[in-house]
């Protein structure tokens, strides 16, 4: 290589050097860009929508409100979520593409003054964000230009579904900020005169009913249904708001007799809400709270979940044990009868001795069978007191036997059908050992009580192998592998 060559080589290297160093990552030069000052949410103290939708935010120290401008006296709680997401949504807007310059298209991409939504973004420290909003773009995204300029682009993202609000869409539906273990007592009056009232135990879902309360017999309260009146109380959430003569006390009916919900909440303050009477199927319930003016609109099924009896919150679980200090399990259906008992970790039938040829056991179908009862729950508790001749429990169809560590055994017997069902499903009478009450069951648990021995077979493998089963090809695939091969060597065992 002589010397000349040697010369332009280094030149070469030189400049390319020169040139990786200062090369942008987009090239500039006759692009057109919308180039936006960066957003500081901390700074930011105000958004407006003008045009297409009309709104105004403000934040009040670490509070944001909304206010609708045509009537700037009121002013409202926003929900801080959504606003934290459309000035997240912003941020995010980088290199849109440019579409055209020329001002006739505005009206085409709904960005002119008639349809455009205009949105202006104040922040402290920084000039304001002034944009215009058009429709969708068949791509993906919305088109927008910034306000006072003709240039067109697309903004792929988020941006204008978190801000084509108007002040309702923007207004906090939330009516409680609380947690349920912030509840330490409920209670709960009926439109019908009927109070009662529950008191918090000492550990989360613990709750019992308040001394000096009238039950009927053998009642027993279930505190999972107590605790999950607690948990949709405090995450209440408005479907719409009333205003004017449709908030009105004859309008909505919380004028006259109604059913209130009151919590009482560890820092020592009361929390009252008031819900109207239902209305048609499906009509949403008017709402209120004490020391709010605010009349809210909620869905009918989170009112119902409000409005609860003593009767609603009846236990009606026929099992109670704890699963790991279960030894023994027993079904009787007929004349066929299955035993199972926990050796270590695992079970081993005991009855019948001797399994049919070909039969392949599954001790976890086992434990699976135990939980399954264990949360099993009448559909009601059975008027009047039938003898065990009328319901057929003193020769049962099924019986159910479960032995647990230092306690007695828990029975359940399933007699005739019960007459009263509702909706025409056919239920059984049931007679527990838990309490003397009757019950009802529905028809399922005794058909599949009735398949005995067969409740504890081993699944088959469909036909095509593992990959057959259903739902596994949704999962991942690394996981949906490990899967299909401890399947298969289950298969193999």
């Amino acid at each position: 290589m002589n010397k000349t060559t040697i010369i332009v080589l280094g030149i070469f290297a030189a400049l390319l050097v020169a040139v990786l160093a200062t090369r942008e990552d987009h090239v500039s030069v006759g692009v057109r860009k919308l180039e936006l000052p960066q957003v500081d949410k901390d700074k930011v103290s105000s958004i407006e929508l003008s045009g297409a939708r009309s709104a105004r935010l403000e934040k009040e120290g670490e509070v944001w409100r909304v206010v609708d401008p045509a009537k700037p006296e009121q002013k409202y709680a926003a929900d801080e979520s959504l606003v934290t997401s459309a000035l997240d949504a912003l941020g995010e807007l980088r290199h849109p593409d440019f579409v055209t310059d020329r001002v006739e298209t505005h009206a085409e991409y709904e960005l002119d003054d008639a349809k455009g939504l205009e949105l202006k973004v104040v922040q402290s420290g920084a000039p304001a964000i002034e944009l215009v909003l058009g429709k969708s773009a068949k791509s993906g995204g919305a088109y927008v230009r910034e306000a006072g300029k003709n240039e067109v682009f697309v903004a792929r993202g988020r941006l204008d579904w978190t801000v084509r609000k108007d002040v309702k869409g923007w207004r906090k539906r939330s009516l409680l900020s609380l947690e349920p273990e912030d509840i330490t007592q409920l209670t709960l009056r009926s439109k019908d005169g009927e109070v009662l009232t529950l008191n918090a135990g000492a550990r989360p879902g613990e709750w019992s009913v308040a001394e000096g309360t009238t039950l009927p017999p053998n009642f027993r309260l279930d505190p999972g249904l107590a605790d999950q009146v607690a948990r949709q109380l405090s995450s209440l959430s408005a479907q719409d708001f009333l205003e004017g003569e449709a908030a009105a006390d004859p309008a909505t009916g919380l004028g006259g007799a109604h059913d209130t919900v009151e919590a009482k909440l560890k820092d020592g303050k009361t929390i009252a809400v008031h819900l109207a009477p239902a209305g048609k199927d499906g009509a949403m319930v008017a709402a209120r709270i004490d020391g709010d003016s605010q009349v809210y609109q909620l869905a009918a099924y989170s009112a119902d979940a409000l409005r609860k009896r003593l009767t609603d919150l009846r236990d009606l679980r026929l099992f109670h044990f704890e699963q790991p200090k279960v030894t023994r399990f027993k079904i009787q259906a007929g004349s066929a009868t299955v035993q199972a008992a926990r050796e270590g970790s695992e079970w081993k039938v005991i009855e019948p001795k001797t399994l049919p040829a070909g039969f392949e056991f599954d001790s976890s179908q086992v434990e699976s069978l135990v939980s399954w009862l264990g949360s099993l729950r009448a559909t009601r508790v059975v008027d009047g007191t039938p003898s065990e001749a009328q319901m057929g429990v003193n020769t049962p169809a099924a019986l159910v036997e479960i032995s647990v560590e230092a306690s007695p055994p828990q029975t359940v017997r399933l007699g005739k059908e019960a007459p009263g069902s509702a909706a025409g499903v056919k239920e059984f009478y049931a007679r527990g050992s838990i309490d003397p009450l009757v019950y009802a069951l529905p028809e399922y648990v005794k058909t599949r009580l009735a398949q005995g021995l067969q409740l504890f077979k081993k699944p088959e493998m469909p036909r095509g192998g593992p990959s057959q089963i259903g739902g596994l090809e949704q999962l991942p695939p690394e996981v949906r592998q490990q899967l299909e091969a401890q399947l298969r060597a289950r298969q193999m065992q």
